[in-house]
């Protein structure tokens, strides 16, 4: 029962393997265009193939055939966030810029919202139709229909907005940004995004956010070096888990994640440099951290990405993407060490 779950519950054991050692390393270029926007890699469609950021292009890469393919080339601008889902390809810079493009036909659209920068993308299938919401830096999120581009709605919120997420079902939106505050959005036909409840994260402001498989908890990755976890059935926060560097800058919580598999159940969540931390979704109790740079060497991670069938979980640097295989049969209870 969720009840069993104390108010702020630390995780317990840090000597799991959720990830099998010794990563495939592809070398492919990330850029990181903002200190502290680092979402910068995606794995919206099969586990054989990520998109990354490189500069001013988007480009697909084939980890079989070893295959690289530019999706988006010579942009106007080197993006700050990237998504991709629902068959499209969305790309946003530092001055409000947005490319979008569908993934299986020529169309496409290069256009500017206005306001700040574009600090997070998220396209999701609710209110009847494919939606591509834009968290900017001019306190919004901006509302486009797909293919269409029609502006729907902008949401007003009282701080810079860093990252916004749509429940797997719809009917849900979470949205976080300069402050310690996480806002959660009842989304209706009759309403349209109605704000239903205000939470408070840690101390610091927040930069990503995320949702479970099943649209009943949700995760925030916070600047101070925490993630909090709640569960929409309750106003008490869940747990609050801390990063292996915590609290140096470099232990800032910078993206987090769910795997889209009820039955691994995974939240990953990377750290400004350096480590990767993975946790059993299921209790909240049990932890892997898994360092991605070589002993001694700090690497800046540009992103982390869990394919579609939750086999595998790639982690981007500056100069290559880490390919891990999920251990998913075994995934919960190994009784020797972690990737420290």
């Amino acid at each position: 029962m969720l009840s069993s779950f104390p108010s702020q519950s630390q995780i317990i054991r840090d000597d799991c393997v959720f990830l099998k050692p010794k990563p495939r390393v592809h070398n492919q270029r990330l850029t990181i265009q903002h200190w502290q926007l680092r979402d910068l890699i995606t794995c919206p469609r099969s586990s054989e193939e990520f998109i990354y950021v490189n500069q001013d292009a988007v480009n697909s890469y084939n980890t079989r055939s070893k295959v690289t393919t530019a999706l988006m080339k010579d942009l106007s601008f080197q993006p700050t966030s990237l998504t991709a889902a629902c068959g499209y390809l969305a790309a946003g810079g530092q001055r409000s810029q947005l490319m979008v493009q569908q993934m299986n036909s020529n169309w496409f659209a290069h256009t500017s919202v206005g306001g700040s920068i574009n600090n997070a993308l998220c396209i999701s299938e609710h209110l009847g139709g494919t939606r591509l919401l834009i968290s900017n830096n001019d306190e919004t999120i901006k509302v486009y229909s797909l293919p269409g581009l029609q502006r729907l709605a902008s949401i007003q919120l009282p701080t810079a907005v860093n990252y916004a997420s749509v429940s797997p079902d719809g009917r849900k939106m979470v949205a976080v940004g300069d402050s310690n505050q996480v806002f959660l959005y009842e989304i209706s036909v009759a309403a349209g995004y109605q704000k239903i409840g205000t939470y408070t994260a840690t101390t610091d402001a927040s930069f990503s956010c995320a949702w479970n498989q099943s649209s009943e908890k949700f995760a925030v990755a916070s600047q101070d070096g925490y993630v909090s976890v709640w569960d929409i059935r309750h106003s008490e926060k869940l747990c609050k888990l801390g990063s292996k560097q915590q609290p140096q800058v470099k232990g800032a919580t910078r993206c987090v994640k769910f795997s889209s598999s009820g039955s691994i159940d995974l939240l990953v969540y990377s750290e400004h440099v350096s480590y990767v931390n993975l946790v059993d979704a299921r209790t909240f109790n049990e932890r892997q951290i898994v360092r991605v740079a070589p002993p001694g060497v700090d690497e800046h991670i540009s992103g982390l990405a869990i394919s579609p069938d939750s086999k595998v979980c790639f982690v981007g640097l500056e100069n290559s993407v880490l390919e891990f295989d999920v251990d998913t049969i075994t995934r919960r209870s190994f009784p020797y060490g972690s990737l420290i």
